[in-house]
């Protein structure tokens, strides 16, 4: 078994190693080494090294399927890089062989110009078919690839095209279809082995089958397969007839994508963030979400001067403003992040949304009755001189980590019953949000109690 330590251990030995090589210009010992590479581990190669070494590695993947693979694993600017190097005539070899739905994820990745002209090395190629569908889509991600047989095919014959088969990106399932190629059941490996040889399929079909139509959303795709430990789902047409499968490698990377995207966005920025290592384009990203930290940072500031003009203990006051404006925003936060991971799993439905209110109000309750209580006998340990300021702080941070809570919770909700992304609820929004509010709180709080 190989840790992750050990993984990290084996990238920084292969950098070093293919560095070395790349220098000495010991080509033969570096092709050796990159057949007995993993294609995954070729990509982190090629990120680790310097763009003028590349060219050094992209000329020894000659082989059409490892180049393919290494493509696939490699980020987006890499790939740009690898692509250009190549001559027309070995770049229309590589991109032949690449699965359809990886070449799919190529294509988004590149503007338009460049996406038309690869898309020219394929035309007439299964890829060509998947573009009809929208990106994000079980049709878009799917692979054409998939083993089905009619029902009356016994299940000796059934093995045997099993052992034939080439194009087929993986076999997990026999889908069994009627003539019109519509789906009418599906068949496990262990199924078909586990039986007698002249068994027809339409004897050990499941007709019980979770499928998918083209236009399903990948994050549907994705929570089907992790609900029902699915290792492929089936994609039909709007006429029911099987058009391809999504299979769990496919998911895994819909996975990591979407949770890339969601952490990002809760932080108030774009996929571009990431991957783009252009400052204008990270700026652009950015700035307009920090923008609203800055309307509600002015909000905030008339705040503090209206209501705080004749408070005579308002330097203490603001000495307490930083804890209570933090517990209140780290309870928000963990509310909206608890809640857009939800509606994000469909854990979280929106007909929920009391029961979870309710939840969530409990626990700011709680939080906040302790927090205040906190809070109350420290003030009232270190500052006894004012009387009134230990039950001032207390309301205040027992009010706030309430309406934080709310908040936190409450606004996601919105955003999905709006149909907007929830994901784009937290960070600096809900952090504007919840500083308004917490700060007109405090201030009134402390207006009629002093």
């Amino acid at each position: 078994m190989v840790t992750t330590r050990e993984l990290h251990e084996l990238d920084n030995i292969l950098l070093n190693t293919t560095i070395k090589l790349i220098k000495r210009r010991a080509t033969h010992n570096l092709q050796n080494l990159l057949n007995k590479t993993h294609v995954a581990d070729i990509a982190r190669i090629i990120h680790g090294l310097r763009p003028e070494e590349r060219p050094a590695v992209y000329e020894l993947l000659a082989d059409a399927d490892k180049a393919a693979g290494v493509l696939k694993e490699l980020s987006a600017e890499d790939r740009l890089g690898f692509i250009d190097s190549m001559k027309e005539e070995r770049l229309a070899k590589v991109l032949q062989v690449m699965a359809p739905d990886d070449f799919n994820d190529l294509l988004v990745d590149f503007p338009d110009e460049k996406a038309e002209y690869l898309l020219q090395f394929v035309k007439g190629a299964p890829s060509e078919d998947l573009l009809q569908y929208e990106e994000k889509t079980a049709g878009y991600i799917m692979t054409p690839h998939f083993f089905a047989l009619p029902e009356d095919t016994t299940a000796e014959y059934a093995t045997q095209k099993i052992r034939e088969l080439i194009d087929v990106e993986m076999v997990f399932y026999v889908y069994v279809v009627d003539d019109l190629g519509k789906l009418k059941g599906v068949v496990s490996l262990r199924q078909l082995v586990a039986t007698r040889p002249q068994t027809p399929l339409r004897d050990l079909m499941t007709t019980k089958i979770y499928s998918v139509n083209t236009f399903t959303e990948q994050e549907e795709v994705a929570r089907m397969v992790t609900r029902y430990n699915l290792l492929a789902v089936p994609v039909l047409d709007e006429d029911g007839i099987l058009v391809g499968i999504v299979t769990v490698d496919d998911v895994i990377d819909v996975i990591r994508e979407e949770n890339t995207e969601d952490m990002l966005k809760l932080s108030g920025t774009g996929e571009v963030a990431l991957e783009s290592k252009s400052v204008w384009k990270n700026l652009r990203a950015r700035a307009p979400w920090l923008s609203v930290s800055w309307i509600g940072g002015l909000i905030a500031v008339l705040i503090l001067y209206y209501l705080s003009a004749d408070l005579t203990q308002w330097i203490l006051l603001a000495a307490f403003l930083p804890i209570i404006m933090g517990m209140a925003g780290n309870v928000g936060t963990q509310s909206a992040t608890i809640t857009v991971r939800g509606l994000a799993t469909g854990e979280i439905q929106l007909k929920e949304i009391w029961r979870l209110l309710l939840r969530e109000l409990g626990v700011g309750a709680f939080l906040g009755i302790f927090s205040g209580l906190l809070l109350a006998g420290f003030t009232w340990l270190f500052f006894p001189g004012v009387t009134l300021l230990p039950i001032v702080v207390a309301f205040a941070i027992c009010a706030n980590i309430i309406c934080a809570a709310a908040v936190g919770t409450l606004v996601p909700m919105l955003f999905q019953r709006l149909r907007w992304d929830p994901a784009i609820a937290t960070g600096p929004f809900l952090t504007t949000v919840i500083d308004i509010i917490g700060v007109l709180d405090y201030l009134l709080i402390a207006r009629i109690l002093l």
